[in-house]
């Protein structure tokens, strides 16, 4: 330890001389361990985490799927959901259902993120509640308990932290309820969500109003949360449910006709909840990696120049009697110190800023409330501190312990050889791999480049420009008699009166009305859960085996977003619940169930969500596909029904204004029209369509953003590095250079023998980097769009780009050789 303390001692008052070579180390050294740290501690919390419940490992998401019909995730049923239940597979299963709800308050009437559940959830995560208790099993009703769960950010804003708000009466879709627990504020449910996180939850049984009678077909459920029985691990309890779907499709052969192939899938609750940005935020970790690799090289090559001018004093030192190992432990003392003040820069960094740099990320990404400064923030910090120190001056230390005092006290008075080819070959492998990681960054920005490029090239199947879309919420009370809008007839009489008053709306062109799921780009697995369907036409056709998304729209609703009409014709206003069901599909619904025969025409035969009845329509034409998963994504087959057949709770409106839109004063208009026909009826979401077009390619410009940062840190730091090997390189041979043009020499001759080192360095780490690069973007093809991970372009581009930087940062000490003094050189 005493000589440990000595040693820190004697780097501190060796530093103190080179200001300018600790500013420039902890610098560079603060940006590689700074973003590592930060992208690392987004990783941390996002994927490495357990989820915050009792035994996470055990929550897993149950899915239905269709896989002939390719259909996923198409919900569960009651009866599907009470096999579960008595699987043995589950300790306790519980159905998540996401909707919005109307909740009434001081200032009228607000939509709400809403989790219809059973009594179990709770139960289930094993999660208390900050006030009050939340419901258990034990208060099991066929239908809806009269108590709710509101969440901790609702319990602010709307009750102003009242701590005796447990007990308060709650009106909800018109409904009375009482608040029976406040969520502490850390919770949040583990799935996905209309859009934010849940404010409100409330249990039923679902088996009695406000709720259809079960039925097998009937897939009420967007989603099933299960916790595994004990002792039962997750590939068993695969196979046990492949063994209950199996025994149940014989049981109900007609719930279940072979050619849809359903099955029941399960998933990590954590895979879920995370799966879609796993890939970015992995490849993102990986990018930075390199980066601090970069930097390491570029730190290390520093630290073997600053070795080589203190060569004289370690063969001093070590003349004197200091070991080899005293002369290494005293530079990996230095790394170590300086890597640690970089290390703690970031960090210091990072806690200013940690909420502007979160404001960075894309807003869809999960668990983002869970990234905050903690300890493991700081234990990360410190050991990649000291792992980067050790790295960074573990070649430098070899070098030192190599010393030779006989032979370097002789060589390094005047000729500056004795370790000097040994330290110019570390230091051209530094760079060498400096350049093939630089080249591996690029050539992965580029495709980022390529795809976002790719991405913006596709159309969107509609013109966003002066378009805005809004939800609208239908209250949709327990009890019937309280339902303003309980049936059909009901629904279309509301639909037609908002179209009505949707077109003397100032400033707007032309509007529409269709469901919360034909919002282009803001629609989600929940609202567009395929359906099954049938071709009766079809020969081989037993029962529904296909399987498609469905929409119910107006008649002007293609003509408001420009979606061209391909074949056909689209609805019109005599397209009502008093005449023949017709439907319009889009391009991609032709393509894989129609390629061979025109679809105007032929019938479809489905079942509603809610009608026990199949129905039966008519193609009547063939639209345009309208990207409503994003721009980067084939668009599903959809079928779209008039809304005045087939009316929904949840209507979205859409209209194409004269002039730019202001979305403020697009609300306002829109909601005063909305609750001149109803004061309860809640309006939200209100964007134009532009502003989701946008949102929809967030992620996708982070991770670009991002990669193209790193990428020209890392040329940067590439060529700083050449330039730094090329320049102490110049500096040795300056006396060769001064004999050779006393002797006749021209300066392109000497231009030429200067150069020619780093052209060798820079055209090696190319092909290295290049080489590696055809192994590694395989790694991002589930990041890119319209381009392949070894597109052609990108790793023709990127070579070239790589070598004007790095040989332009050779030419410039190169043609200072070609200045050199022969006298000044002799002498």
């Amino acid at each position: 330890m005493d000589g440990l303390l000595q040693d820190v001692r004697y780097v501190l008052r060796t530093l103190k001389k080179s200001p300018a070579f600790v500013t420039i180390s902890v610098l560079t050294l603060a940006l590689g361990i700074g973003a590592n740290l930060a992208i690392f501690t987004v990783v941390n919390a996002v994927l490495l985490q357990p989820l915050p419940f009792r035994e996470p490992e055990r929550l897993v998401r149950v899915f239905d799927d269709l896989s002939r019909a390719g259909a996923r995730n198409v919900g569960t049923s009651v009866p599907e959901l009470e096999d579960l239940q008595r699987s043995g597979v589950f300790e306790q299963v519980s159905v998540i259902f996401p909707a919005s709800q109307a909740l009434a308050g001081g200032d009228g009437v607000e939509r709400i993120e809403f989790l219809g559940t059973s009594p179990n959830y709770f139960e289930l995560l094993g999660t208390k509640p900050a006030l009050g208790r939340t419901y258990t099993q034990s208060e099991w009703v066929p239908g809806c308990l009269h108590g709710v769960v509101i969440s901790d950010g609702l319990w602010k804003r709307q009750f102003g932290s009242d701590p005796h708000v447990i007990g308060r009466r709650v009106r909800i879709d018109e409904d009375p309820y009482t608040v029976v627990a406040v969520m502490p504020a850390g919770f949040h449910h583990p799935g996905n969500t209309l859009g934010g996180d849940v404010e409100i939850w409330s249990a039923c049984g679902f088996t009695a109003e406000p709720y259809p009678p079960p039925q097998r077909k009937r897939r009420l459920f967007p989603g099933v949360l299960g916790r595994l029985t004990p002792g039962v691990t997750f590939e068993q309890a695969q196979r046990r449910l492949d063994a209950l779907t199996t025994a149940l499709q014989k049981t109900y052969a007609n719930d279940y006709p072979k050619e849809l192939g359903w099955s029941i899938r399960i998933e990590p609750a954590q895979t879920t909840l995370t799966g879609n940005v796993r890939p970015t935020l992995v490849i993102l970790l990986a990018a930075v990696s390199f980066v601090l690799m970069i930097v390491c090289v570029n730190i290390a090559s520093l630290l073997i120049a600053r070795s080589s001018a203190r060569m004289r004093e370690f063969a001093i030192r070590q003349a004197l009697g200091a070991s080899r190992g005293q002369l290494a432990r005293a530079v990996l003392t230095e790394s170590v110190l300086v890597s640690i003040a970089g290390g703690a820069t970031a960090l210091a960094v990072l806690l200013l800023a940690q909420r502007s740099l979160l404001a960075l990320m894309p807003a869809d990404v999960p668990r983002l409330a869970e990234v905050h400064a903690d300890w493991r923030m700081v234990a990360f910090a410190l050991v990649l501190s000291l792992a980067t120190g050790v790295l960074v001056g573990l070649v430098p230390a070899l070098h030192a312990s190599a010393i030779d005092p006989n032979r370097d006290l002789r060589d390094g008075g005047r000729t500056g050889r004795g370790q000097s080819v040994r330290q110019n070959r570390s230091r051209a492998t530094l760079v060498v791999l400096e350049v093939a990681l630089s080249a591996v960054l690029l050539i992965g920005a580029g495709l980022l480049v390529r795809s976002f490029a790719a991405t913006l090239q596709q159309n969107p199947g509609l013109d966003p420009q002066r378009l805005v879309a809004g939800q609208v919420w239908i209250p949709f009370p327990n009890d019937p008699k309280a339902n303003q809008y309980l049936t059909p007839r009901q629904q279309v009489a509301l639909a037609r009166e908002l179209l009505v008053r949707l077109a003397t709306l100032p400033g707007v062109e032309q509007s529409a009305v269709g469901t919360a799921g034909d919002v282009p780009l803001l629609s989600n697995q929940v609202l567009n859960r395929p359906r099954p369907f049938s071709l009766p036409d079809e020969v081989l056709t037993q029962g529904n085996d296909h399987a498609a998304e469905f929409g119910a729209v107006s008649a002007a609703y293609f003509d408001v977003l420009k979606t061209p009409l391909k074949k056909g014709r689209v609805f019109t206003d005599h397209d009502a619940d008093s005449t023949a069901r017709v439907v319009v599909v889009n391009e991609a619904f032709v393509r894989r169930f129609s390629p061979q025969r025109d679809p105007v025409g032929r019938r479809l035969r489905y079942a509603s969500r809610d009608a026990a009845e199949p129905r039966e329509a008519e193609i009547i034409g063939v639209v345009g596909d309208i990207r409503n998963d994003g721009l980067d994504v084939a668009p599903p087959p959809r079928v779209y029904e008039s809304i005045l057949q087939h009316p929904s709770i949840s209507p979205a409106v859409f209209l194409r204004t004269r002039s730019d839109a202001d979305v403020k004063s697009t609300k306002e208009a829109l909601t005063q029209t909305v609750h001149s026909i109803n004061p309860e009826l809640p309006v939200y979401n209100v964007r134009t369509i532009a502003d989701l077009v946008s949102a929809s390619m967030a992620r996708r410009k982070f991770s670009l953003f991002l990669m193209s940062v790193f990428a020209v840190s890392a040329l940067l730091l590439a060529a700083l590095g050449i330039y730094g090997v090329m320049a102490f390189v110049v500096g040795q041979r300056a006396q060769e250079f001064g004999i050779r043009l006393a002797l006749g020499a021209t300066p392109r001759d000497i231009l030429g023998l200067a150069f020619r080192p780093g052209f060798i360095l820079t055209a090696t780490g190319t092909v290295v980097g290049l080489v590696a690069s055809f192994a590694v973007t395989r790694l991002m093809s589930s990041l890119l769009f319209g381009v392949s991970a070894s597109d052609p372009l990108t790793f023709a581009v990127v070579p070239v780009l790589l070598a004007i930087v790095t040989l332009a940062a050779c030419l410039i000490p190169a043609r200072r050789a070609t200045r050199v003094s022969p006298m000044n050189a002799l002498t």
